[in-house]
């Protein structure tokens, strides 16, 4: 009679069928449309700076996993993504030098400190973001002027933090607004190229709809109700949906695997949490992004949230 032989191992024991990979790759499909309008507008200092933030990022991760003795694991795309979508979120004029810190940061503080991809508690692409904004605050604000020749030279969100909402309606339309018809980050380039995208990955499943839409819901709303009581004062809530990097913080960087909830009701009070402080520091606060701050803050707030409502035992 043969010895019956178990194999014990931990859960879960139904794959989905899914994987890094996969979803790495949407996600940089997705990215593909804003990438490729940037370039139209931009032109080739877009190509520049895509290419060495992909290929530094691939370099700084395999590096690391070498001189850690781990296996190279740069197969999974994460490191391409993440380089991609660093660099939409840089001016696109950024020297090359600060795209390499930048990269390095992204993939040692951000992640590889941590363990690696899934062990990161805030999002490596914002951890580099604000490092570079803290370090190189004049680089980060040099921008290049897209082809349609805007009225002014400065980015819509800085308009509306140095000179108001008034100023924001002399300047720019919202056709412009929606197009990326303005000074800016290349991942602004287009809120219509960043909707496709982001349609994209919720066609394919890659990230649940809740994130996005609460944010969105929470940027709107909020803004929405000082806009109401007092017009003058406060910018509308189409403005704050369509600049400063919203549509790009919604389906990309609020998305984040690792630093964000996995519980739907987690998931739904951070995108409005993220949403809601956004506006108060575009508002109130010194920060000329708010977008790319709230979302980075409220990593912070994710094992919370996640223990609000655990999900059930073995589900």
């Amino acid at each position: 009679m043969s010895e019956l032989k178990l194999t014990v191992t931990p859960s879960p024991h139904v794959h989905s069928g899914n994987s890094l990979t996969a979803m790495m790759r949407d996600f940089t499909i997705a990215l593909l449309p804003a990438t490729i309008f940037g370039i139209y507008f931009f032109g080739a200092d877009v190509v520049r700076g895509v290419l060495i933030a992909v290929v530094s990022a691939l370099v700084w991760e395999g590096l690391s996993q070498w001189l850690s003795g781990r296996k190279l694991e740069l197969g999974n795309l994460h490191a391409v993504f993440s380089g991609l979508l660093l660099a939409l979120i840089l001016p696109p004029g950024l020297p090359w030098w600060t795209i390499l810190v930048g990269t390095l940061l992204m993939v040692l503080l951000g992640k590889e400190v941590f363990g690696g991809y899934g062990s990161n508690p805030f999002n490596s692409v914002l951890v580099a973001w604000v490092a570079l904004q803290l370090s190189y605050p004049d680089y980060m604000a040099q921008w290049i002027l897209p082809l349609a020749d805007p009225a002014t030279t400065s980015a819509p969100m800085e308009v509306f933090t140095s000179q108001g909402p008034a100023f924001v309606r002399e300047y720019f339309s919202y056709t412009d607004l929606f197009l990326g018809r303005t000074a800016g980050f290349t991942g602004q380039v287009s809120a219509l190229m960043l909707l496709i995208g982001g349609a994209y990955l919720l066609w394919r499943k890659t990230i649940n709809w809740r994130i996005p839409v609460s944010y969105l819901a929470g940027v709107f709303l909020f803004s929405g109700v000082f806009w109401l009581l007092g017009t003058g004062a406060y910018a509308d809530p189409l403005f704050h949906i369509l600049a400063g990097g919203t549509m790009i913080s919604a389906f990309f960087l609020a998305t984040d695997l690792p630093s964000t909830p996995t519980t739907p009701q987690g998931m739904i009070l951070f995108g409005l949490g993220a949403g809601i402080l956004t506006v108060i520091i575009r508002t109130w606060g010194a920060w000329t992004f708010g977008a790319f701050y709230a979302v980075l803050i409220f990593n912070m707030f994710t094992p919370f949230l996640d223990k609000i409502a655990p999900e059930v035992y073995g589900r």
